[in-house]
C-alpha cells in the first residue's frame, strides 16, 4: 500500500518495457526493487531510482557500449564480474579488458527522455587500470559528452595512468541539466587515437546519475 502512495518514477512504464522479463509497475515491492536497481536489455542496462532525489539513474554496462575492435579477441577480452553496486541478486555483468590497441574508441548512447526533468546529472566511466598497464602515460584520454536538444558538447582529458591500480574508479565526463523537452540520445565517448599501443584497462560501465535538483530562480 505504501508504494502505491509514492509518485512513480519518470517514464517508468516505457523504461520497464526493456526488461528481460515482464515487470509489473503496480506490484507492492516495485519501489524496493527500483531502489536496488533493475537490470534491462539482457543485463546491458541497469535502471534504478535515487532514494534522496527520487530521480532515475542508469548504468550502461560494457556490453551496451560500442567498442571498436571489441569482438576481436586479439585486442579485447570479455569476462564476467559481479555488479559493482553489490545488488542483492548478485547479478554477473560482462566487462571488457583491453589487451592491446592503438585506436581506443568506446561510445555509449542513451535516450535523454528517460532521465528525470529538472535534475543535474553527472556522467562517469567506471574503469580499472591494472598493474603493468602501458601506453597511457603522457597520452591523456579524451572524454566527451554530447547533449541532445541543447547542441552542447562537454570535453575533457584525463591521464588514466595516474588512477589507482586494480580497483574500480569513476572517471567523470561531465554534468548537465535535464528538461521536460529533451529528445534524442546522449552520446558519451572515451577515445585516444595516437599510434602507441595501449593495454591494461578494464571497462565496466557508464554511470548516469542525478546529483542534485536544478536551482529554481
Amino acid at each position: 500500500m505504501a508504494s502505491a502512495q509514492v509518485q512513480l518514477p519518470h517514464n517508468l512504464h516505457a523504461i520497464l518495457k526493456e526488461g528481460d522479463s515482464q515487470i509489473d509497475a503496480s506490484c507492492n515491492n516495485l519501489i524496493e526493487n527500483l531502489q536496488a536497481g533493475i537490470f534491462l536489455n539482457q543485463n546491458k542496462l541497469k535502471f534504478g531510482v535515487d532514494r534522496l532525489l527520487w530521480a532515475n539513474a542508469f548504468d550502461i554496462h560494457a556490453r551496451g557500449l560500442a567498442i571498436t575492435w571489441g569482438e576481436d579477441t586479439r585486442y579485447w577480452s570479455w569476462t564476467y564480474k559481479q555488479d559493482t553496486q553489490g545488488s542483492c541478486n548478485c547479478v554477473q555483468v560482462e566487462v571488457a579488458e583491453l589487451l592491446k590497441v592503438c585506436w581506443l574508441d568506446v561510445i555509449g548512447k542513451f535516450p535523454a527522455k528517460n532521465l528525470t526533468p529538472g535534475m543535474v546529472y553527472q556522467v562517469s566511466f567506471v574503469l580499472m587500470m591494472k598493474d603493468g598497464e602501458y601506453g597511457f602515460a603522457n597520452h591523456p584520454v579524451n572524454f566527451k559528452l554530447a547533449i541532445p536538444s541543447y547542441h552542447e558538447t562537454i570535453e575533457r582529458k584525463e591521464d588514466l595512468s595516474t588512477l589507482p591500480k586494480n580497483k574500480w574508479t569513476k572517471v567523470r565526463v561531465g554534468e548537465f541539466i535535464t528538461s521536460c523537452n529533451m529528445t534524442g540520445n546522449l552520446e558519451i565517448s572515451m577515445f585516444e587515437h595516437n599510434s602507441q599501443w595501449k593495454s591494461g584497462m578494464i571497462v565496466n560501465k557508464i554511470e548516469i546519475r542525478p546529483v542534485r535538483r536544478q536551482c529554481q530562480n
